[in-house]
């Protein structure tokens, strides 16, 4: 008899973050644990719902549930439904500009699902891109330390270049 243990994880993050990417690099890494950042990986917007299956280690089974940002006025009806081991909010920190919708998101989220803020992980994606603003400058603008209290967890990545992905990995086995 097999103790597979699968997680529910919530994928969520504003347009074109990089959410779809990033799975499919979780996806890479969990199959051949490397990644080839010479290959072009092909992702569309998403519309709706992706669900994805990572294996992980020998008993482990993650559920990513992807949610399009185009459904981000439904993502409260989806999200409080459903009962979800974490959460997984991508970030694009090369749009400065779009901080004060997510830090909207972020709280409502925040307020409505009943998950403790350590098992909720920001992903700052497409870190060391051009104009990107490093992990303490949206650490500021997301006013994480007074608001958040500095529960939650994040993590820089660069789903293009696999940069800490095998970091995300480990956030989601602990």
């Amino acid at each position: 008899m097999s103790d597979n243990i699968t997680k529910k994880i919530l994928v969520l993050g504003s347009r074109w973050s990089g959410k779809s990417l990033l799975i499919k690099r979780l996806e890479d890494l969990c199959s051949s644990s490397k990644i080839t950042n010479d290959e072009f990986i092909y992702t569309t917007t998403t519309i709706g719902k992706t669900l994805t299956l990572l294996k992980y280690k020998r008993n482990q089974t993650y559920e990513l549930h992807e949610l399009g940002a185009s459904l981000s006025s439904l993502w409260k009806s989806i999200y409080t439904k459903s009962d979800f081991d974490k959460i997984i909010y991508v970030i694009d920190s090369t749009q400065p500009w779009s901080i004060s919708f997510i830090l909207e998101q972020l709280k409502e989220i925040f307020e409505q699902i009943p998950i403790k803020s350590k098992n909720i992980l920001l992903v700052f994606n497409k870190a060391n891109e051009i104009n990107s603003l490093n992990k303490t400058a949206l650490a500021e603008l997301l006013d994480l330390d007074s608001f958040w209290k500095g529960e939650m967890d994040v993590i820089e990545t660069n789903a293009r270049t696999g940069m800490n992905l095998s970091a995300l990995l480990e956030w989601l086995i602990r």
